[in-house]
């Protein structure tokens, strides 16, 4: 394999591995998040960018659910989102970590087993 060949190819491995970092990284952070959320009385659920200094969240007080807009020094009370809009979404999501929790526990697992 030529040079140029070895360099592209180390290039894709790096890259794989950044974008596996990412992965997991997001998906702990995700997991942080519903795991604190139930033993909070404040927590912010979601986050989502609006525009480049502007943002919305679901923030749960207590056993409601907010929106909340905040950008540039201020944040504004939105509305209340209903319960039964933010509980199957939540559900979802734990699902979801616990399915990545899994075969991230399995991986390791196979990476721990000693090779013959």
């Amino acid at each position: 394999m030529n040079f140029l060949g070895q360099y592209l190819l180390a290039l894709l491995v790096v890259g794989l591995m950044l974008f596996g970092l990412y992965s997991l990284v997001r998906a702990l952070g995700r997991g942080r998040l519903l795991a604190v959320s139930d033993k909070r009385l404040v927590s912010v659920l979601e986050s989502t960018f609006v525009a480049q200094n502007t943002t919305l969240h679901v923030v749960k007080v207590g056993d409601r659910y907010y929106l909340i807009g905040g950008g540039s020094g201020h944040v504004t009370a939105l509305a209340e989102v209903p319960r039964e809009s933010v509980e199957p979404w939540l559900q979802e999501q734990r699902k979801l970590f616990a399915g990545q929790t899994q075969s991230l526990t399995g991986f390791l697992r196979y990476l721990r087993k000693p090779q013959r």
